[in-house]
Order: structure tokens, then C-alpha cells, then sequence
């Protein structure tokens, strides 16, 4: 363990509390809290976003087991039921993943001719000009149909499925590229079958493949030719309930586990039951949708949102668990190009120039050449201002110093919260040293730490040499640009 680089001054002035207040409802329970007033703010706009970032958790509401789609330019969530008996779905819906409306109930199991509780973990695809929504009710799977993606959806007046196994829930359509399309389903036993193209009905032989320890949740992704299977682990209250995956050439499987996608983080406890959606007009980048928990109440839980990456062989890489959230994303906005900048020297400079006009660069204050802070300083001769800049083939770049002992920039402990320090330690090959460069245009980047998702930032926008570094939520404001220059 490494120590941590902090300042007295800085703590005093810059710290912040980011209050988790939202609590989350039960999958698996009819409590009180379902039942309680947490809807009587219903079609309210969550207004907790950060800055330009979504914040996490990102509804108004407590609820879990979260779906994600786009239309009709804007992201749609659908979560487990609340009110009456776990008996109410609704959609939540944001143009831009910052401010989300709720959209009333979609569908009531009160509606419903053969399940009237117990509705659990919707799934919704587009198809036909309809959108169906699969859902959990009484422990089995059901299908209803609307020509909007805000409803009202009507139950088909029958089961779809039971499925095999002690518990068939968690439904997750999925249509291939040939336009074959699959419901995936099931706790402890994973339930996998086609869908015919009216996509109310079950086709074919149920199959049963199902990796190693896969638990509950199927979430379907695929990605070139590859089949990426998600699926969480552990009992929900476990507070290592977690996502893992497999990988197949097959939808139907045979599946190689790949290992864990989540991990609880502080007081994060149970990231889990996911869904996954690619940025609408892009072609290799994701939103990874989930729940998770900070309340000791086991069935308080909250919907966030993180980046989702691969690496350059094709393995999705661990979630990075947020408190920001993500970068407001209108369906317009230009695709995350993942290395921007080539190999090589550069030295940083700041959009913020100083009252007399020179330009203030990224330095190492000093030019010390051990673990040290990091500032901004006029332009100099020093090595503390260039950086060499390596990209790690998954997204990512080390930036190393050029300074005698080579050390990394460096995000102070690794925190997940706006306001920690940038500095530069000694060299490991953790989250804290790893850094995403994402185009603003006319030649200027934002540098955004793997870690807690935040950029750098020049503190208060401060014009005066000297002034620290730190990671802050994305605003769009000047001392958030950065420029790579000629060393």
C-alpha cells in the first residue's frame, strides 16, 4: 500500500460530500417501502446530476433489476415494479442520461389475467414496428405489447413461460444479427429458447448450457462475432452480489467463463443484475446499466450508470464503480474515440492562461523527482513538463514524466469521489494511473481518471501559476481543457 499525497489546505477548502440519499426497493420482497409514497413524485425530474455528469444513482425512485433501451431519441429505463404487491412498472426516460422523467406505470399487473404480483426485472426490445416488454410476475414469464416504448403495454392474456429450474425469472430478449431472436431466463438454472417473429411465442428446443457459477440475470451482448453472456452472482442481499461473464461463438452456448465485471467499492455494496446499451450511433461504446446499495436495508437499492470498455483481445474489463456517473450523452453527441493522441512527448497545456496571457502547463512542482504534486506553472525548460504518453490498447494511457525517476500521473488513492489530488508516484499498473483522453474539438481534450470516471482540473479555474491539480466532475468550463503540445 502506497501512502496518500494530500494537503492540509486543500482538504480545508476543496472538500466534497457527495450524499447517497436515494434507497432502493426489493426484488424479491413486498415491503412496506413498495407500497409507501416513493412514487408520489411520479413524472418529477431527478435533479441530482453532477455538473455535466448523470451522478449515480441516477432515478428518482428506489428500484432495481434495470433495462435500458434508446428510441425515438431518448434512453428508456425499465426497473423491477413497485406500488401494491410489487404490482406497477414504469419507465423512466432522459434525452441525455443526466435528467430523467418518470413515465407513469407502463404496465400493471392489476391488468394482468394470470399473475397479479411479484413483478420483477423487465427486458423491452423493439420489433415490428412494437415494443414488448418482458417481465416477471408470480414466478413466471410474461409478454405484453405496445406501439410506444412509455406504453401502455398489454399483457398477451397468457404466460409465455415457466421455464425449468426451481425460480424462472429475470426474462432478457435478445435479437441476433440474423434476425433470430432469443429469451434467456432463469435463477440457478438458465433457461435459453427462440423466439418466433411475432415475438410472443417460444420456438424450438429450451436449452440449458450455462457457465460456471452463473447464479441469476442473463444479459445477452454481442459484439463482432463473439457472444458475451452476462449474469450475476450470489444472493441479491449478499453484499458481493456481483456480474461475471462467459463468452461463446453460439447464442445458445456452449459458455467459457471470463471472470467478474463488478466488485463493491467503499460503501457500495452488491453492484449487480445489469443491462447493457451502445451509444446510439456508435459503434464500440457502451453504457453498462445495474443496481447496487449503500444502506444497510438489503432491499434498498439504487440504478447507476458506468462506461463500459474492452480490452484489445476482446475481454470486457472490470466496471469502474462511480459516484459521477457518465458525461451527459445526447443521442447527437460524437463518438468516444478510444487513442486520440499518438504515442510520444507532449507538453500539457491548460485553456486557462494567466492574467497577463501565458500559457500554464501541467508541472511537477519543483521538478522534483520524487512523489510529488502536481500544478500549474509557466512554460519552462524543466523535464516536470513533459509527459510520455503510451496508450494501453484498452481505452486508457499511462502518462509518465520525464523527470530522472519516471514517475506516473496519479490520481491520489484511487478515490472514486470528485476533489481528490493529482500527482505523480511511483509506478503500478493500478486504476489510479491510468487515464482516458476524450476530443473537445479545435485541438482540446479532457483527461478523465479510469478511477471515479472525474477529469482534471484546475482548481477554481485559479489563472494564478502554482495553483494544484485535482479531479473534478465534467462542467465543460475552461480549466477542464487541455492541450498536447510539443514539449
Amino acid at each position: 500500500m502506497r501512502n496518500q499525497f494530500t494537503k492540509a489546505r486543500w482538504l480545508l477548502t476543496y472538500a466534497v460530500v457527495i450524499a447517497l440519499s436515494f434507497v432502493g426497493c426489493a426484488k424479491k420482497a413486498t415491503t412496506s417501502a413498495l407500497q409507501s409514497d416513493s412514487l408520489k413524485s411520479s413524472r418529477d425530474k431527478h435533479t441530482d446530476a453532477i455538473d455535466q455528469m448523470s451522478g449515480n444513482p441516477v432515478l428518482p425512485v428506489a428500484t432495481a433489476d434495470p433495462d435500458i433501451i434508446y428510441a425515438n431519441g431518448k434512453y428508456y429505463i425499465y426497473t423491477t415494479a413497485t406500488g401494491p404487491n410489487t404490482s406497477q412498472f414504469h419507465a423512466y426516460s432522459s434525452t441525455d442520461l443526466l435528467n430523467w422523467t418518470d413515465e407513469g406505470i407502463v404496465l400493471d399487473l392489476a391488468n394482468v389475467s394470470w399473475a397479479h404480483t411479484d413483478g420483477w426485472a423487465p427486458s423491452v426490445c423493439a420489433r415490428n414496428g412494437n415494443y414488448y416488454f418482458y417481465f416477471t410476475a408470480a414466478k413466471k414469464i410474461g409478454v405484453a405489447v405496445s406501439t410506444s416504448p412509455t406504453g401502455p403495454f398489454v399483457d398477451k392474456g397468457s404466460a409465455l413461460a415457466t421455464g425449468d429450474g426451481t425460480d424462472p425469472i429475470d426474462p432478457m430478449a435478445f435479437i441476433d444479427t440474423d434476425g433470430q431472436a432469443y429469451l434467456y431466463w432463469g435463477n440457478t438454472t438458465i433457461n435459453i429458447q427462440q423466439l418466433n417473429t411475432d415475438m410472443i411465442s417460444l420456438t424450438g428446443t429450451r436449452g440449458h448450457n450455462q457457465p460456471s457459477n452463473y447464479f441469476e440475470a442473463p444479459y445477452i451482448l454481442k459484439r463482432n462475432s463473439t457472444y458475451y453472456l452476462m449474469y450475476s452472482i450470489n444472493d441479491y442481499r449478499n453484499d458481493d452480489y456481483h456480474v461475471e461473464y462467459a463468452t461463446s461463438s453460439n447464442p445458445m452456448g456452449p459458455w467459457t467463463n471470463k471472470g467478474r465485471i463488478t466488485s463493491p467499492i467503499n460503501n457500495i455494496k452488491g453492484p449487480g443484475h445489469n443491462a447493457v446499451l451502445r451509444k446510439p450511433g456508435c459503434s464500440d461504446e457502451y453504457f453498462f446499466v445495474y443496481h447496487r446499495r449503500t444502506s444497510t436495508n438489503v432491499d434498498e437499492r439504487q440504478v447507476a450508470i458506468d462506461r463500459l470498455f474492452f480490452d484489445s483481445a476482446g475481454n470486457i474489463m472490470p466496471i469502474n464503480i462511480t459516484t459521477s456517473g457518465v458525461t451527459q450523452s445526447p443521442g447527437t453527441t460524437p463518438c468516444y474515440i478510444p487513442n486520440p493522441i499518438p504515442d510520444g512527448q507532449y507538453a500539457i497545456r491548460s485553456k486557462i492562461n494567466t492574467t497577463t496571457g501565458a500559457g500554464l502547463y501541467l508541472d511537477i512542482a519543483g521538478c522534483a523527482t520524487g512523489n510529488a504534486d502536481v500544478r500549474t506553472w509557466t512554460r519552462t525548460t524543466c523535464d516536470g513538463q513533459k509527459w510520455n504518453l503510451t496508450y494501453l490498447n484498452n481505452g486508457f494511457y499511462k502518462i509518465i514524466s520525464e523527470l530522472p525517476n519516471h514517475k506516473s500521473l496519479d490520481l491520489d488513492a484511487c478515490t472514486i469521489d470528485r476533489g481528490a489530488n493529482i500527482q505523480v508516484w511511483d509506478v503500478f499498473p493500478n486504476d489510479c494511473q491510468q487515464w482516458r483522453i476524450e476530443t473537445l474539438g479545435d485541438g482540446w481534450y479532457r483527461i478523465m481518471a479510469k478511477a471515479g470516471n472525474n477529469v482534471m482540473d484546475i482548481i477554481n479555474g485559479d489563472p494564478t501559476p502554482g495553483v494544484d491539480v485535482r479531479s473534478w466532475t465534467w462542467n465543460g468550463a475552461d480549466p477542464q481543457f487541455w492541450k498536447f503540445e510539443a514539449p
